[in-house]
């Protein structure tokens, strides 16, 4: 590990992360803010449209390969990925993911499709999974040549392997064929007894405000239905699996526990990478481990 990846538990648990994020995933802040095109890179191609008033943004270079991220951001199903403050110290997710999808782009050549998708309080699962089953078609339609591929960081994660299993029976639409999950919420119900032991470790994600938004986005469905919850779905015939996940966050656990289920099943293969002393969703902290986690999921997307 780096220096910085050693002292960032710490300095999280100093300035009281937790709290803050529990206050922001109780009282979301909503605006137009929308993770802004104009500032972007300006050798790569932005196009951006709206699907049912919901941003999509699509990312490449002029010589891109016909390799194609839908790429679904973490913000435990209430937060936008814009920017934000905590205190006194400033986060700023719309760069991060901006980043992360200019790296995709530029050095890897990959084309992204970034999905603002709907949120709750507002919206439920439901109306998530038909915004991005629309866009999908959409979006699979226009690049007909490209070879998809799906990321998720967070509840991204969850809703991007709910979306696999969505998939499956559909014939309308090209499956993707790998799938990178970092650090997903697979289990919005919170309920592995495993859970309690990795609560304070985890200097990011409060535990209550995590149930809270779970109930609100599963809307009038259970909280262990696999739509929201798709550690109790199916895990047969998803195809490539990039599993991430960090040692010091509240949904090892849960990642123990789907890594388990992956590696069981039919017609679906895992790769996993668990980061030792590592919190939740790394690849959006300013750390060493960082951008070689990203080099190792645009690796997998890329080879054969």
């Amino acid at each position: 590990m780096s220096i910085l990846s050693d002292i960032a538990v710490p300095v999280a648990k100093l300035v009281n992360v937790k709290k803050y994020k529990e206050k922001d995933f109780l009282n979301p802040k909503r605006n137009n803010d929308f993770l802004n095109k104009k500032f972007f890179d300006k050798t790569l191609n932005i196009k951006e449209q709206f699907i049912d008033g919901f941003q999509v943004l699509t990312i490449f270079k002029n010589n891109t390969k016909n390799k194609h991220i839908i790429f679904l951001h973490g913000g435990a199903y209430v937060m936008k990925a814009v920017k934000g403050q905590i205190k006194n110290l400033e986060f700023n997710t719309e760069k991060d993911y901006k980043i992360i999808i200019e790296k995709m782009a530029k050095k890897y050549n990959l084309k992204v499709t970034f999905i603002d998708y709907p949120l709750a309080p507002e919206n439920d699962i439901q109306k998530a999974h038909k915004i991005l089953s629309k866009t999908y078609k959409k979006i699979t339609s226009k690049y007909k040549n490209d070879e998809f591929f799906l990321f998720g960081d967070s509840s991204g994660g969850g809703l991007a392997l709910s979306f696999l299993q969505q998939l499956k029976n559909r014939n309308d639409v090209p499956f993707p064929n790998k799938t990178v999950l970092m650090s997903p919420w697979v289990d919005v119900s919170m309920t592995n007894n495993e859970i309690k032991n990795f609560e304070e470790k985890d200097p990011l994600l409060p535990l209550n405000g995590l149930i809270t938004t779970g109930k609100q986005f599963a809307g009038n469905l259970d909280t262990q239905d696999p739509l929201i919850s798709p550690i109790y779905g199916n895990m047969d015939n998803l195809k490539d699996i990039f599993l991430i996940f960090g040692t010091n966050e509240i949904f090892y656990p849960d990642c123990l526990k789907l890594n388990n289920k992956l590696k069981t099943s039919t017609g679906t293969t895992v790769k996993v990478k668990v980061g030792k002393n590592m919190c939740h969703d790394w690849i959006l902290a300013p750390l060493k481990e960082t951008n070689e986690t990203i080099d190792e999921i645009c690796n997998f997307y890329l080879n054969s």
